[in-house]
């Protein structure tokens, strides 16, 4: 499969190819996505939408194909609602154990341990004991620019330390190894237009939205009973949802914005 080019640096994200136009050119354009999801506009950029409501940047294809097969579970989404969402601070990083790295202007090899951990290996017998005999084929290199998206551990001292299968069994999704909270969802609001991104969620009972405002507008959120404050750019407002239903809301300034809450057991 022949690949776009990748472009910038810290923000750079995998791009799609022309080889799979049903995912780039005939997806159907949908509102209906929630945290753990991959997401797209109407461009080639794809990203990972967190239970923080942000998006997350895949830096280059390899970092991607650490976590995913293929494209089909991309979703596309109206480009007023994509631009709503913040980026991450971090971009995406490669899958814990999935493959050992070296960062291009530092010699030492390094296995990847949750959080984005490096970890230094000391020998070539340590290497090959961790990822097989074809353990040099199991090595890519980490661009400096995206050295930043990790942390230094400790170095590995036996092989024991480290367990690649158990460690990718450990860390099945991004949220896991990024850590994220996923009893605390955070909702975007953004303009008239855009209205509340994602417009609607179906979360576990207890869970905690947090609506926070990336309009330069107020808003406030107004459901049955319960409502927020008028909130300025930046400014949050949070409800745990304890009682199984479908709660409808909107913006007090602007109705026309709505949203849905739907909480299951």
């Amino acid at each position: 499969m022949r690949m776009s080019k990748l472009f910038g640096a810290l923000t750079v994200a995998v791009t799609l190819a022309t080889s799979v136009a049903p995912i780039t050119a005939n997806a159907a354009v949908t509102t209906a996505f929630s945290p753990g999801d991959l997401i797209k506009g109407s461009g080639q950029t794809v990203y990972y939408f967190g239970w923080d409501g942000h998006r997350y940047v895949f830096p280059n294809e390899k970092t991607y194909f650490s976590w995913y097969k293929d494209f089909s579970t991309v979703k596309q989404i109206p480009d007023s609602m994509l631009q709503t969402l913040p980026l991450g601070r971090r971009n995406v990083t490669y899958r814990p154990g999935y493959k050992m790295v070296k960062v291009t202007t530092d010699p030492r090899t390094y296995v990847i341990d949750e959080g984005g951990i490096l970890r230094y290996v000391p020998s070539e017998e340590m290497a090959q004991t961790l990822y097989g005999l074809a353990w040099k084929s199991q090595i890519d290199d980490l661009p400096d620019a995206f050295y930043a998206d990790y942390k230094t551990g400790t170095p590995l001292v036996t092989s024991a330390d480290f367990k690649p299968a158990d460690i990718m069994t450990q860390t099945t999704t991004i949220a896991k190894d990024k850590q994220m909270d996923e009893t605390a969802i955070t909702i975007s609001i953004g303009s008239k237009e855009n209205g509340f991104v994602p417009p609607s969620l179906t979360v576990k009972k207890g869970t905690l939205i947090t609506w926070t405002n990336t309009d330069s507008s107020l808003h406030s959120i107004v459901g049955d009973g319960w409502q927020s404050q008028e909130l300025k750019y930046q400014d949050s407002y949070q409800k745990v949802f304890s009682t199984v239903g479908s709660y409808s809301y909107h913006c007090g300034i602007y109705p026309v914005m709505t949203g849905t809450i739907n909480v299951i057991e």
